[in-house]
C-alpha cells in the first residue's frame, strides 16, 4: 500500500484531478476522518485502502474525474454532499422513478459529471468498482445504468495514479462503456 499511497502524491504534484480541477484550499480537512462513526452510519466497512488514502493523503478533492468524494468532514462532490449523504439519498429511493433501487453498499466515490458516479462496491470482498450512468437508463430496470469499471478499488486507483486516463478506459473506442452501449444501439 505505501506504493499506492506514494504514487498518488507524485500524481498530484502534476494533476491534481482528471477534470482539471484545482487544489481548493481547506482539501486537508481540520477533523481527521471518523471511520467508525462513518461505517456504522453506512452499515458496512469501507476499503481499507480507501480509508488509509483518506488519512494520510486527503479525506477527498483529489483524483479521477472532478476528485474523489469526501466521508463525513471530507471535502463533498460539487453539490456540497459527502459520499455517506450521496449513498443515503440514492438508497432513500425517488418518488419520481417507481423503479428506483439504488444497490445496497455501492458507494459513490467520484463524481464525472452529469450524475455519473463511479462506485465502490463494498458488497464485494475485493471492492470492485462500477460506473453509474444514469443517462444511458432505457426501460423499466435501471440495472442498465450500471456497469463493471474495474476489478478492484485498489487496481482502480493504482490505474489512475499511474496516469491512466479513466473516463477514456470506460468511455473511450475500446472502453466497455462504450462497447455496451454500442450493442444495444446496434440491437435497436
Amino acid at each position: 500500500m505505501d506504493d499506492i499511497i506514494s504514487a498518488i502524491r507524485q500524481r498530484l504534484e502534476k494533476k491534481i484531478t482528471d477534470l482539471g480541477e484545482p487544489w481548493r484550499s481547506g482539501l486537508i480537512p481540520s477533523e481527521p476522518p471518523d471511520f467508525a462513526s462513518d461505517e456504522m452510519r453506512l452499515g458496512f466497512a469501507l476499503p481499507p485502502l480507501m480509508k488509509r488514502i483518506y488519512q494520510e493523503v486527503s479525506n477527498g478533492g483529489f483524483g479521477p474525474g472532478y476528485g474523489l468524494i469526501g466521508i463525513t468532514n471530507g471535502v463533498p462532490d460539487d453539490s456540497g454532499k459527502t459520499g455517506p449523504a450521496i449513498y443515503e439519498l440514492f438508497r432513500g429511493g425517488s418518488t419520481d422513478e417507481p423503479n428506483w433501487n439504488w444497490p445496497e453498499r455501492l458507494l459513490p466515490v467520484s463524481h464525472w459529471g452529469c450524475a455519473i458516479y463511479s462506485c465502490v462496491d463494498c458488497a464485494d470482498p475485493n471492492f470492485r468498482m462500477r460506473v453509474f450512468d444514469p443517462n444511458v437508463h432505457d426501460g423499466d430496470d435501471w440495472g442498465d445504468s450500471f456497469f463493471e469499471e474495474s476489478p478492484s478499488f485498489e487496481q482502480w486507483i493504482t490505474a489512475w495514479a499511474s496516469g491512466v486516463d479513466l473516463w477514456d478506459a470506460m468511455y473511450g473506442p475500446e472502453g466497455p462503456v462504450a462497447r455496451i452501449l454500442s450493442a444495444r444501439r446496434a440491437m435497436r
